[in-house]
């Protein structure tokens, strides 16, 4: 069974030990915090990657290695399993998934316990951004739902070119799919 409590607790370890300087929950587990519970097998978690003081490549073995000293061996196909959760780290280096990291906000899950989730406007774009099938079942929760701000939403994809694609998408939620012929 997973344990959200303990899987929190280890990420929020490996920044006080400065393995990380910084992480945000993603995907359908990172909407959990704005939306109805749904269905996601594995937590998709944004880091900041720096190379080793006097290296050029970045690489996510000091993360592995840490976990793997704590107990951590298990793995779900590409994914190092914690406290039950697989999960998955990706290092931000587009300027959407950079911005979405540096601007995340703080969470209580409990008291004593912070996380750290993107705002839902960046959710939403990091999602139209992929616009996969399960992103645009994310971004028609949270077009449905209103669970974002539609002007902080529309100055992100101006941003980083993306109203095109959102636009696509809000035609198939009010057309469905016959607005893409």
């Amino acid at each position: 069974m997973a344990n959200t409590k303990g899987t929190i607790q280890i990420l929020n370890r490996l920044v006080e030990d400065k393995v990380i300087s910084k992480y945000a929950l993603g995907g359908a587990f990172g909407a959990l915090f704005y939306l109805e519970p749904s269905n996601t097998e594995d937590i998709d978690v944004f880091i900041h990657l720096h190379p080793s003081p006097g290296g050029s490549l970045v690489s996510l073995k000091p993360i592995f290695d840490r976990l793997n000293h704590h107990g951590y061996k298990e793995w779900a196909e590409d994914k190092l399993v914690v406290e039950g959760w697989p999960l998955q780290f990706l290092p931000a280096a587009k300027p959407l998934e950079i911005e979405a990291l540096n601007s995340a906000q703080e969470h209580l899950l409990e008291p004593g316990l912070k996380t750290w989730v993107p705002t839902p406007e960046h959710l939403m774009a990091l999602a139209i951004d992929l616009s996969r099938p399960k992103d645009k079942f994310r971004l028609e929760q949270f077009y449905g739902r209103k669970a974002y701000s539609p002007r902080r939403l529309e100055a992100i994809l101006k941003k980083h070119h993306l109203e095109i694609k959102w636009r696509q998408i809000l035609a198939l939620f009010e057309h469905g799919p016959e607005a893409y012929s």
